[in-house]
């Protein structure tokens, strides 16, 4: 399927088919290498440095969508749609402060943020490392618009991360709005060292 991606409006990350900017929260660094990469406590050898990566194809259900209000909408993500900040923020890349705010007044209890990323020790180790693209399939015998959303995700782990995370969205407010119909899980092999290797040498080794 091909996709492509929204340029920044008016600045930082792309924004998604309803509004929304999109990959906001993104691991980096020595902290993104640690969710990343698997270890010899998951594959054999030969995988070692590898990456499981998931991918889900989105229907978004834009119509519908678009009849919600603004700040329904704002409540459902837990960020604003205008600058992406977290409702308790002012810019995209604050970081809300849950703990100021444990009954959801501000940012609710069922937003896509919090459930996403709880931000606790204990769910640390569970983020993804994630990429979304737009995709616009024109529209159904009805008449409605057939786009969405391609998510692909890198982890260590599909039980810690992916389906951790998933299950904790299962009943978000968001899902009357989209439509999951495809992908996969698949693995990608460790990288190319240096002029001496190639791509999938510890397969054949």
């Amino acid at each position: 399927m091909e996709g492509y991606n929204s340029p920044p409006r008016p600045s930082g990350t792309g924004r998604n088919l309803l509004g929304f900017k999109d990959g906001t929260a993104n691991p980096t660094g020595t902290l993104a290498s640690d969710l990343i990469w698997v270890d010899d406590q998951q594959e054999p050898a030969w995988a070692l440095g590898g990456s499981y990566l998931v991918v889900r194809l989105i229907r978004m259900l834009v119509e519908f969508w678009d009849r919600v209000s603004i700040n329904e909408q704002e409540g459902m993500f837990g960020r604003r749609r205008d600058t992406g900040a977290p409702l308790d923020g002012t810019g995209e890349f604050d970081t809300p402060n849950y703990k100021a705010d444990p009954n959801g007044y501000v940012i609710p209890l069922d937003s896509h943020i919090r459930l996403a990323n709880p931000r606790t020790p204990p769910t640390a180790n569970q983020r993804l490392i994630r990429r979304s693209y737009n995709y616009d399939l024109g529209v159904d015998l009805n008449g409605n618009l057939q786009s969405g959303h391609i998510f692909i995700a890198y982890q260590q782990d599909l039980e810690r991360q992916f389906e951790t995370v998933q299950k904790r969205l299962l009943n978000e407010p968001l899902v009357d709005y989209v439509q999951p119909f495809g992908g996969g899980y698949f693995y990608t092999l460790p990288g190319v060292r240096d002029a001496s290797d190639w791509y999938g040498k510890t397969m054949l080794a």
